[in-house]
């Protein structure tokens, strides 16, 4: 699809579910006006015949009142998730319509995730506003944003699994009304973090209570006696007091394990909604088909082997609304003398938890790694123009025809091709100010880490070689700790040292090295630098002002090899096209926009 053509599906989408929310929202109100009616109505009715002392038809229709009032309780219940339903689906449509005209001012832009001493996120914009993080995210769980920030933050951890990784975006971007399904569900109650983390914490507590013989037969042996003695009393056969009497046992049993019974509840009650959504997310893998391989396998894991991870997140939930009923005063006082509900509900509990705590972390993590996964299948479909890079057979680092920048506007983004044919290349690239090396450098780097999650990647065409990413680009100094700018940048060369010396397959990124000192000093040193990276056959690239490094392709021809961007003066006009060259610039422009902006003469 065109933009122009998936802007009009968006909206399209909207409108649709738009006009479904607003359908619910006047179905709610009519029931809304009938329970009222139903209550007003009932209580009237059944007033008016207990006072004409005709009890047997007023019992009758307390009874009718009562199923049909919490019949349209129920109705109001299911519209209202309908509703919301239909609210998110509009939601997402609408905020990927705007994100296709540039606004991601929807999604979080992963500002929590900055690190200033990661190898790369820093210096080119992996989160933040503006960010890639900002760009792909669509997740709707605290897990599955902490997967996809990871996902970026290191692929090369997870480029052995390319070719999977691949299939799945693949499939999944085809299958939008599925991801959309799934980021609505996920949308009524997400699965923050803090939440997840909750639940994981309960799940491996230690028992309540040490189950022991004289535990058990009091758990059966307590009921089975008040509820016989109730069935009794109303047969006549025995006098109320002995049922008051062991309801009174019962009653002190239970208060003798109060505070530990108040402490599960506590850890379990407010879990029941964000059990809830786990469930849908959960029921939503599980009643689709799948084609990729690693997506049967991860389906079969959570609805296999007669461990359903649905029906098990809906028993726990079924259990603690269970426990909840304690919470009204009336509800819990009986249940408690008849049944030892808090005993029970904690036992049941327990036994849920002894069952399935080993399979419930790696529900959630799959949920988070779908979510994941959603996100990327997501930037696959709104950039169908993309592809999928192939890895290359004969060690070529990148050979890219058509690289741009993914998060540039197509009608402003210029391409160019780029190759780094085999290990121990050193790009240099030259050119003036504002020509374009920068935005060069961030977008290799960007599309490397596309091509290593199994996206597919702002090309043509493209293949490559998985490594590890360095970059040098955004150094700052540090009054806190007494650090000059020098100082900071030449830390960050000490660092990747150390990663080439420690013979990891790193591809380097730097953009004007030894900035922070003067120009001879920055010449000799940056020839150093690069002597010594070669030396190691380091694999790179580096832009730079200082034309006079371009001089080293003579020296290592072999090694080194030089691009530049060049840029056009007509008289005081500056005009800029970004395509890349071969070779050393030969036009510089500091003074001729210092002039411009009337800074100089």
């Amino acid at each position: 699809m065109t933009t122009e053509e998936l802007l009009k599906y968006y909206r399209d989408s909207a409108s649709h579910f738009k006009n479904i929310r607003d359908k619910e929202e006047k179905k709610l109100l009519i029931l809304s006006l009938l329970r009222l009616a139903c209550f007003a109505g009932g209580m009237i009715l059944i007033i008016y015949l207990f006072l004409e002392q005709n009890q047997a038809v007023a019992l009758s229709v307390t009874f009718v009142v009562l199923f049909l009032f919490i019949y349209l309780v129920k109705l109001y219940s299911d519209h209202s998730g309908q509703r919301d339903y239909a609210l998110n689906r509009y939601t997402i449509n609408i905020n990927e319509a705007s994100a296709l005209e540039g606004d991601l001012s929807a999604f979080d832009n992963g500002e929590g995730y900055v690190d200033h001493s990661h190898d790369y996120s820093f210096d080119i914009d992996i989160f933040g506003s503006g960010s890639l993080f900002c760009f792909l995210n669509r997740t709707v769980t605290g897990s599955g944003s902490e997967i996809l920030a990871k996902w970026i933050s290191d692929p090369y951890e997870i480029s052995k699994d390319l070719l999977s990784r691949q299939e799945i975006i693949r499939e999944l971007a085809e299958k939008v009304e599925w991801r959309h399904r799934f980021m609505a569900e996920g949308m009524r109650v997400p699965l923050d973090k803090e939440s997840v983390n909750r639940l994981l914490g309960w799940i491996n507590e230690t028992p309540a209570y040490r189950i022991t013989v004289t535990r058990k037969i009091l758990m059966y042996l307590l009921p089975l006696l008040a509820l016989s003695a109730l069935v009794l009393v109303l047969a006549g056969f025995l006098h109320y007091s002995l049922l008051i009497l062991v309801l009174t046992i019962n009653l002190g049993y239970v208060s003798m394990g109060l505070k530990k019974n108040n402490s599960v509840h506590n850890a379990v009650t407010g879990s029941y909604s964000y059990l809830s959504s786990m469930n849908r997310l959960l029921e939503v893998i599980s009643s689709n088909d799948f084609n990729s391989q690693h997506l049967i396998v991860i389906k079969n894991d959570i609805a296999g082997a007669g461990i359903s991870a649905s029906m098990a997140a809906k028993k726990l939930g079924k259990l603690i609304q269970a426990f909840d009923s304690r919470l009204n005063i009336l509800a819990g006082f009986t249940l408690n003398a008849l049944l030892l509900w808090d005993y029970q509900c904690v036992a049941r509990i327990d036994k849920w938890r002894k069952t399935y705590k080993d399979f419930f972390p790696s529900w959630l993590n799959t949920i988070a790694s779908l979510d994941g996964y959603s996100s990327l299948a997501n930037y696959a479909f709104n950039n169908n123009g993309f592809v999928y890079p192939e890895i290359s057979t004969t060690g070529k680092i990148i050979t890219a025809n058509g690289l741009g920048h993914p998060l540039i506007n197509k009608e402003k983004r210029v391409c160019n091709d780029f190759s780094i044919e085999s290990r121990g290349k050193i790009c240099i690239i030259t050119g003036a100010n504002m020509a374009g090396k920068s935005t060069f450098l961030r977008t290799v780097a960007v599309n490397f880490i596309l091509a290593m999650t199994g996206s597919p990647v702002c090309a043509s065409g493209m293949e490559f070689t998985p490594v590890r990413l360095f970059t040098s680009m955004r150094t700052t100094d540090s009054l806190s700790v007494n650090e000059s700018y020098f100082y900071a940048e030449l830390k960050r060369l000490r660092i990747l040292k150390s990663r080439i010396d420690a013979g990891d397959p790193v591809f380097f990124i730097l953009d004007e090295i030894l900035k922070g000192t003067n120009s001879a000093d920055k010449t000799q040193g940056s020839w150093l630098f690069i002597k010594k990276l070669i030396s190691k056959e380091a694999t790179g690239m580096i832009a730079t002002h200082d034309t006079s490094l371009g001089e080293l392709e003579k020296v290592f021809p072999g090694n080194v090899f030089n691009k530049c961007f060049e840029i056009d003066i007509n008289g005081d006009a500056i005009s800029f096209d970004y395509k890349l060259l071969d070779g050393v610039t030969q036009k510089m422009n500091a003074a001729l926009l210092m002039r411009q902006m009337g800074i100089v003469d």
